[in-house]
């Protein structure tokens, strides 16, 4: 299954080191030509749990044409997708597939919008976060889950979960339920990604006081809210403690929020506390705190300039 990779940030660099080790035919497309260099002239690094090596992966820029794809794995960020289409356009092979991981609501629609019934829907909770340009850290093997809008288990959505399934460590699988399990990420996302960036803390952090732990339940209940409106089945029953065991078990991460932050980089909220905003108020519902966090980290991005430092 010839592959293509689009959006060489962190997890696009894990998943694509991932599949050459397993020896895929995998090639990267990237839109930053310093990027596309350095990685031509040094490789690229990735150490943490897969281990410390140097890459050379084929990369390419988003401008190039390097063939066309059997599948293409769109992992850029949500606000970046709909640039993705141009690509998408000259290097998805005739009957070839897309597959969309990425963080947020709308990237499947902006997708499947361009390109009818090719389109499959996933998540991933692989870990990986950028040190330095062309260097990254695989900080968690994860699951990921792939699956068909309608529910359907279908032999393409299985193709997909196999050639994936190649990769070391993790586990790969199907789902009937592809939507829920989008939202489901998309709930745990909201609770832990703008308050853990906003504080300037691990996600360990969060819920070790009344305050933080508050906060997660009112992030919580407002995007139940929403799923009950929509009739969307989760896939646990409790959002709450679900976030809890999630902010346990990636206690010394530093949510892909911050890292943005830091970085100076333009964040996701639009498409995770944001979406959730613009669906509660489609929906006539009210959700004060997620409106606040998602004003909150655009007001910060705004004033990034401005920002007071310490002597």
């Amino acid at each position: 299954m010839r592959t293509a990779i689009i959006g060489c940030g962190a997890l696009g660099s894990v998943v694509g080191g991932l599949l050459l080790e397993a020896g895929q035919d995998v090639i990267f497309i990237e839109r930053d030509p310093s990027e596309v260099a350095l990685i031509r002239q040094k490789g690229l690094r990735i150490d943490g749990v897969s281990g410390d090596r140097i890459l050379c992966p084929n990369i390419f820029h988003c401008d190039d044409q390097p063939g066309t794809f059997d599948l293409v794995l769109v992992l850029v960020k949500a606000y970046d997708t709909q640039s993705a289409n141009p690509i998408l356009a000259k290097i998805l092979a005739t009957s070839g597939l897309i597959l969309t991981l990425q963080n947020g609501v709308g990237n499947y629609e902006t997708l499947q919008a361009a390109f009818p019934g090719r389109v499959l829907l996933g998540t991933t909770t692989m870990g990986a976060m950028t040190v330095s340009p062309g260097y990254v850290r695989h900080t968690g093997f994860g699951t990921t889950v792939i699956g068909e809008e309608d529910g359907r288990i279908t032999d393409r959505t299985r193709a997909v979960v196999q050639f994936l399934g190649t990769m070391k460590g993790g586990t790969v699988q199907t789902t009937d339920n592809a939507v829920g399990t989008v939202w489901s990420k998309l709930i745990i996302n909201a609770a832990i990604n703008a308050p853990c960036a906003l504080l300037q803390i691990r996600n360990g952090a969060l819920p070790q006081n009344p305050a933080g732990r508050r906060l997660i339940h009112e992030i919580v209940s407002e995007c139940e809210a929403i799923v009950r409106a929509k009739g969307i089945t989760l896939l646990f029953d409790d959002p709450e403690e679900r976030v809890l065991e999630v902010c346990k078990g990636t206690a010394e991460n530093i949510c892909s929020m911050l890292q943005d932050m830091r970085a100076r980089r333009k964040t996701e909220i639009g498409y995770i506390n944001g979406a959730l905003t613009q669906e509660a108020d489609r929906l006539g519902l009210s959700v004060a705190v997620n409106k606040t966090l998602t004003l909150l980290i655009e007001a910060l991005e705004a004033t990034a300039s401005w920002r007071i430092h310490a002597d």
